[in-house]
């Protein structure tokens, strides 16, 4: 018998997003103002807040509620979700950081 939380749409809608989609669109966010420097900051910093506020919230739920489980299969617990957010929190405050960085270097060379 299979366990119906974690064969769930909804846990693999979340599982989805939290080990591809939300990174696919954290990077892209991170990445805009040097793509497009004319795009107004603060709605870039939103979105890009927006996405790492959802990418947090999909993995809780998806360990809370919908049997989730690690990239490699097996059971995860909340200790795997501080984890998640113990990386993920630095790195999503570095990505903006440097992008703007690029971004300056760049409009200073060109």
């Amino acid at each position: 018998m299979t366990d119906t939380r974690s064969d769930s749409v909804l846990g693999l809608f979340l599982r989805l997003y939290w080990i591809m989609i939300g990174n696919a669109a954290l990077a892209i966010a991170a990445t805009l103002p040097v793509a497009n420097p004319r795009l107004p900051t603060t709605a870039l910093l939103g979105a890009y807040a927006l996405v790492v506020i959802t990418l947090i919230a999909a993995r809780y739920v998806d360990i809370r509620h919908c049997g989730g489980q690690t990239v490699d299969g097996t059971p995860a617990d909340l200790g795997h979700w501080r984890r998640y957010v113990m990386i993920l929190l630095p790195v999503a405050l570095l990505l903006p950081v440097l992008a703007f960085a690029l971004n300056a270097l760049i409009a200073r060379i060109g």
